[in-house]
């Protein structure tokens, strides 16, 4: 079961990564970003939870063995 929800919290990291950088590449964001020179604070949110996930699942997944 544990490691179950470990591989779960991977692929959700792996997506939230994902969403975030696309998020980033978008114009709206890339516009924002030249005007103030930081990085919206939604793409940090999506980044930051995406590593935690990450690195809670493996962890999960490298204890179960």
């Amino acid at each position: 079961m544990r490691r179950a929800i470990s591989l779960v919290l991977i692929v959700i990291g792996t997506l939230l990564i994902y969403w975030g950088y696309g998020l980033q590449q978008q114009l709206d964001t890339a516009l924002i970003r030249q005007v103030t020179g930081e990085m919206p604070e939604q793409v940090w949110q999506y980044y930051v939870t995406g590593v935690i996930a990450l690195l809670v699942g493996g962890w999960g997944v490298w204890k179960s063995n």
